[in-house]
Formats: C-alpha cells, sequence, structure tokens
C-alpha cells in the first residue's frame, strides 16, 4: 500500500485544472483521501465534481483489507456519494459503497467471494487550507445494507451500524 500512498501524493501535488473555473475562479472538480481510513486499512480516493456552491458528487475506489474477528476483508469497492452544503461549508453527504470482496475465513481457513453494499451518512466541515488544499472531517455512521456468501461468523465479526471517523485531505483541480 506505500505505492498507493506514493501515488496519491504525485497525484495531489501535480494536479492541474481540468475545466474552467467558477466565479469564484474555483474548478468544479477536486480530488482527495483519506487520512484516517487507513488505520483500519480502508484506502480509498474521492474525485469530486461540484457543478455549484451547494451540491456535490464523488466517486472513486477504495480497497479494504482489515481483519474484524474471524473474518478478513478482501473487498474492491467503488464509492458513489452525494455532498449537501446547507450552511457555508458545512454539509452532510450520504455514500454507498458496493463491492466485490472475498471475504477470508479464520474459522474454516478458506475463502468466500461475493458482493455486498455498504452505506455510510455523514456529517461534516470542509476548512480551506489556501487555495487548493482542503480538510474535510466527516464523522458518520456505516452500515451493512447486504452481503452474498457470507462465512461462518460474519454477524459476530462484522459489527453494523459502526462510528466512521472520516478525514479528507484534497486538492482543488
Amino acid at each position: 500500500m506505500k505505492t498507493m500512498s506514493v501515488i496519491i501524493a504525485v497525484v495531489m501535488l501535480f494536479a492541474t485544472p481540468l475545466i474552467a473555473g467558477d466565479h469564484q475562479g474555483h474548478s468544479k472538480w477536486s480530488i482527495g483521501t483519506s487520512l484516517t481510513y487507513p488505520i483500519a486499512k480502508i484506502y480509498q480516493i474521492h474525485i469530486n465534481y461540484a457543478p455549484d456552491n451547494r451540491h456535490e458528487v464523488f466517486f472513486g475506489p477504495a480497497f479494504q483489507n482489515f481483519k474484524s474477528g474471524s473474518v478478513t476483508s478482501h473487498a474492491w469497492t467503488l464509492i458513489l456519494g452525494y455532498r449537501y452544503h446547507f450552511w457555508r461549508t458545512l454539509h452532510i453527504e450520504t455514500e454507498l459503497w458496493p463491492a466485490y470482496n472475498r471475504m477470508y475465513s479464520s474459522v474454516t481457513k478458506s475463502y468466500y467471494p461475493g458482493t455486498e453494499m455498504w452505506g455510510e451518512i455523514k456529517l461534516g466541515y470542509t476548512f480551506n487550507l489556501g487555495k487548493k488544499l482542503f480538510l474535510q472531517p466527516a464523522p458518520g455512521l456505516g452500515f451493512g445494507i447486504f452481503r452474498t456468501n457470507r462465512p461462518p461468523d460474519f454477524s459476530n465479526s462484522i459489527k453494523s451500524p459502526i462510528f466512521v471517523p472520516q478525514v479528507i485531505l484534497g486538492v482543488r483541480l
């Protein structure tokens, strides 16, 4: 995962404008990554598009490689999200995490490939750290929506809902 960290750093340092800016001179596009999720072995990139000052959609890849109880996750994920700024840079957001996950069970010593959907609801605030850089703490709740091919002890190993301590570091393009 050290390679992914280097790629994220290079993209953030050398990002250039992709499209014309809005009335404040900012591009409508930004890219970010979580500072907190790697602690739980979840690695992600958010690609954001804000058509105006209130609405923002985002998407991006994620890889989850955490262990919880007797289950180890190996999930390739696509993040799909929407963020609504209801007061200045205070916002509420929702995310869907559809994934293909080859969960490993230490109970049976075998893999259980399947699809799953995770959802998250967050309340956050964007701190501008200059013209392009921003920090976006957005804690919330995460919950499992469905999972196919559950390994034994899945319900005891994977808890839902859970607190999600998200902090995104991003750059406006």
